[in-house]
Parts: C-alpha cells; structure tokens; sequence
C-alpha cells in the first residue's frame, strides 16, 4: 500500500471523533511493547502556546547534539510533520510500515470489543512512540492534543512537565470555566515531576498550585522563578532578555510576536530544569537552538510586497494576541482571510478582528470540520461593519483579498487547517516544493 493511501485510511479514523480517556490507548501501547518506556520526555500542554515551547525546547536539546523527538499536532500540509525526530520527518516508508502493524493490533482490540476502537490520535500516537523507540532518540518532546489529562499522551513519564497560557476553548470536552480548563491540563502533572508554567492569570494558576501541591511537584512560574525584559520586535523576529537560573541578555529569536518570548522562556526554564537533572546544556546551545527554531504558520510573513502573513490563531485568546502584534508592529488594519472549524468560538473570533479590520473575506478548508463559509459569513456581517465576502475556495479567497483595498496587508487567520492549505496554494503559486525555504 503507497503512502497517500494508507495515510487516507488513517484519516478515516477520525469518524470515531474524540474520546478522552487512557484505558485504551493504554492497552494498545502495552501490546505493541509499551515503546513510551524506551525513552525520556519533556509534556507540554497548554491553550496557547505548547506547539512553539515544543519547538523550541528541541531545538535547544539538538544543538547540545541529543538525538531528539519531536511529536506535534495538528499538521499544515503533511501527516509527517507531526512525528520527526532532529527535524526530520518521519520517511513514508516508515509511516505505511509501522502503521500497517499496529493496524494489525487494533483490529484485534476491536474484534473483542467495539469499545476498544481506537481514534486518530491513539493510533498515531502509538505510532510516533513506536518510531521513537525504533530509532532509539534520547528524549522525546511532546504535545499534548487536547486537555491533559485524559489525553492520549499523557501515558508518558516525563522529566520536566509545562504548561503554558491558559484560555477558554474545546469547553464542550474541557470544561465552560478557566479554572476547570486548568483542571485538565493540570491532569499531565506526574507525582515529583518538575512543572514549568508561563500561565499568570489567577484563577488558572491557582489550579496549577494546587495540583503541584497535592502531587509534590516543584513549580517553577514566570514573573517569580524566570522572566523575560526588554522584549522588542520587528517584521524578522523578537528579541528579549532572559532571568532565571541563567541571566541571558539580548536573546534573539526568529520568530514573530512579543508573546514569544514568554514561550522561548518557559522552553528556557525547561532546559534549566534539565539541567538540575545531570545535562549540561550551554548558555551558547540555547541561544543558537532558539535563534534556529522556526514554526511555520504562526504570524509567519510569507512575502512582504504585496504583504501576506499566515496565522494560524484558532480562538479568541490567540487571535487577541495576535491582533496586539499586529497593532504593535503598525500593521493595521489590515484585509482579513478567516476560515474556522464549526467547534470553535467563531464568533469572538470575528469580534476581535473586526476593529483592526479593513475587509473580511471568509472561506473554508477542505476538511469535514470546516465551519461553512456561508455561517462565517452571516457571523462576521453581524460583527464587522466593513465589506465581507464568502468565497469558499481558500486560494481564490486569498486572492481576492490581495486584489482589492488591502489596508496594511492580508492576513490569513482561524484556522491551523486553512493555514495549511494556504500554504499548498502559495508553494504552487511560487513554484516550490513544500517546506522549500522562501526569503522574503
């Protein structure tokens, strides 16, 4: 079976939606030899946040010249992106392989119980542990998928556990409150396992406190135990100095957004802790892992004439965020190409928006989650007061939107699956394979 086809069965799992809870990839992992015991990890899991932490933190563990895996989600282009080991994804071979033999396995799960299906996340998390230990990597980086607790990663035993911000999103599986949310991503903290936090709002934190407590967890959180100053930005990046165990001045990173520094900080505070446990990694490998790390899709400047940036911002938490860079570096207002999924919090998402907003051209993603255009579209009429139009199309969307009044420039937004597939359209629009690097 070639890749494209066995990865289109593997998408066919989706159908079993999401089931929070660990008796059943528990089970699956112990028959496949319980590959999560063959290596050390770093969990990270938050609202906002935990895909750049996870990024930077492997980074930083690479340059120390550590054999490194890195499992995050979702994907922008291709399913190999969310399993690579020092950067490099997994090679297809090795997808269809690995994945024709624990297919093997859950059918037997499921041919004793119906229960025990697994869903997409089960069985790729199975996968990436399972192409882990094969390639025997020294610690692996991992994301949470949803929540925490009950999430299919948190089988793991790790050395260091974070959690970054904290918002309201996923409340039909999480919880309608903060404190609730917090509650579940408080659930990845293991008995004596330092926790890295960069959350600072009260009614969070103080479930992380708690949890920390009960558990016997050193905390360590931004504002007391590190911190970050003296944060600047420019279209090419951010720069911040660093106080923790380590006192960095000047470090400078690649990626936009004055919030990044708070992530970078808290990937630092990681490495600090790691260090307390026996490694030895430089003040030198953190700032050359930091000023390699990229993270495609996240206020990423695609071409700068005409100006068109990606944003991959998917609730109102980032897309607040997102619109205080924007508004910090004069970029508004600005043409906006919003797309979302049906399970997000669309509507505040239009909202904020609409004030650094010149034009709304809504679309949608070729994905069954996809919030249909003509909703989005009703939405962000109610919402903004300037023109909207629904093209469903996401290329021709993004088109259309760079061929009339743009304001400062467009930007892509709401989704990290339309982002994925404005990417496909802008790659074919330049002629380049994807993940080609593209100066601008």
């Amino acid at each position: 079976m070639e890749y494209s086809e066995f990865t289109a069965w593997m998408f066919g799992l989706e159908r079993f939606g999401i089931k929070l809870g660990l008796d059943n990839v528990s089970e699956f992992l112990s028959r496949i030899g319980n590959p999560q015991k063959d290596f050390r990890s770093i969990h990270i899991t938050g609202t906002n946040g935990k895909g750049s932490v996870c990024a930077f933190v492997a980074r930083m563990l690479e340059e120390h010249g550590l054999k490194v895996g890195l499992y995050t989600s979702p994907h922008l282009v291709d399913f190999r992106e969310r399993i690579k080991i020092n950067g490099e994804e997994i090679p297809e071979p090795d997808v269809v392989r690995i994945g024709h033999e624990l297919r093997t396995v859950m059918q037997s799960m499921v041919s004793e119980s119906a229960e025990k299906q697994l869903t997409f996340f089960e069985f790729t998390t199975g996968m990436a542990f399972r192409f882990f230990s094969e390639r025997k990597v020294d610690l692996v980086v991992a994301e949470v998928g949803l929540g925490g607790r009950l999430d299919a990663t948190n089988v793991l035993q790790p050395e260091v556990s974070a959690i970054t911000r904290i918002g309201l999103e996923h409340t039909n599986y999480l919880g309608a409150t903060l404190p609730e949310i917090a509650r579940e991503k408080a659930g990845i903290i293991k008995a004596g396992v330092p926790v890295i936090t960069c959350e600072r709002g009260p009614a969070a934190l103080g479930v992380i406190e708690n949890m920390c407590e009960r558990k016997g967890s050193a905390l360590r959180k931004i504002g007391r135990d590190f911190d970050v100053g003296g944060i600047s930005q420019d279209l090419s990046g951010t720069s911040f100095e660093y106080r923790g165990r380590l006192t960095l001045g000047s470090v400078r990173i690649n990626v936009l957004g004055a919030y990044q520094a708070e992530n970078a900080a808290a990937a630092i505070a990681v490495v600090e802790e790691l260090n307390e446990k026996g490694y030895s990694i430089t003040e030198q490998e953190i700032r050359q892992g930091l000023h390699a790390t990229r993270w495609p899709g996240r206020l990423e400047v695609v071409s700068k004439v005409p100006f068109l940036m990606f944003d991959g911002s998917h609730n109102p938490d980032g897309v607040k965020t997102t619109v205080g860079v924007l508004s910090a570096l004069g970029l508004t207002p600005m043409t906006f190409v919003i797309g979302c999924m049906d399970d997000k919090d669309y509507r505040h998402i239009v909202r904020g928006l609409a004030p650094v907003a010149v034009r709304m051209i809504v679309t949608q993603a070729k994905y069954k989650r996809a919030l249909p255009a003509t909703i989005l579209a009703k939405v962000a009429s109610e919402e903004f007061g300037g023109p909207v139009e629904a093209i469903e199309d996401p290329g021709k969307a993004i088109e259309r939107a760079m061929a009339g009044d743009t304001g400062k420039g467009v930007c892509v937004i709401g989704s990290l699956y339309l982002v994925g597939e404005a990417m496909q359209w802008w790659d074919e629009k330049l002629g380049v394979a994807h993940g080609q690097t593209h100066k601008v």
